[in-house]
């Protein structure tokens, strides 16, 4: 049997489906064959704000609970039980991943990182000081993408489950994350 990139993943307990992984890989190429970077960031800094918005209207005690929703289409069924606040902590970890990744990518260093899935598994304990981490990380990843402009490089980055991405790819990415677990962060709420 031909194993595909990726498949390594599902060995470590990912469930989400082969089909829905080819979607998103087709999905993701093609957005960021089409969409200026400019209108990525808009899409990433609408998404990861209206989540911080989400979250600023919680009590500390709604947002530290953690409520089992449905598996959305792209989150791994582990990701089901989170907090608002997990959820936001987690934002910010891939976000922040994300901005390193392609700033190397950019300037074409050899730089060697790797980001499991075990790298941005959010804290138990994350608390509403993560909304304003979250803030930070939206601003410092927006001035990355303002300064580098088109996100042209001839360098790639492996993701785990759509292989090879250029900068460009990784920054549409980010942005669909972001619009992801917003809505995770919506599914949480609609159960508190």
């Amino acid at each position: 049997m031909r194993r595909e990139p990726g498949d390594q993943l599902l060995a470590k307990g990912s469930a989400i489906p082969w089909y829905e992984r080819r979607a998103a890989d087709l999905g993701l190429r093609l957005y960021a064959s089409f969409a200026s970077p400019a209108a990525i960031l808009r899409d990433f800094r609408r998404d990861a704000l209206q989540a911080r918005t989400l979250a600023h209207g919680l009590s500390e005690e709604q947002g530290r609970r953690q409520i089992q929703i449905p598996r959305l289409p792209g989150i791994e069924p582990s990701s089901r039980h989170w907090s608002v606040y997990m959820t936001i902590d987690h934002l910010v970890m891939v976000n922040t991943a994300i901005m390193a990744l392609i700033h190397a990518i950019c300037s074409d260093h050899n730089h060697g990182a790797e980001i499991g899935i075990e790298d941005v598994v959010p804290h138990i304990e994350a608390g509403p000081d993560r909304i304003r981490a979250l803030e930070i990380a939206v601003d410092r990843y927006s001035d990355l993408v303002e300064r580098l402009g088109t996100l042209r490089s001839r360098e790639r980055h492996p993701h785990p489950w759509f292989g090879d991405l250029s900068a460009r790819q990784w920054h549409a990415l980010a942005a669909i994350h972001n619009r992801t677990h917003r809505a995770q962060i919506e599914q949480i709420i609609r159960r508190l």
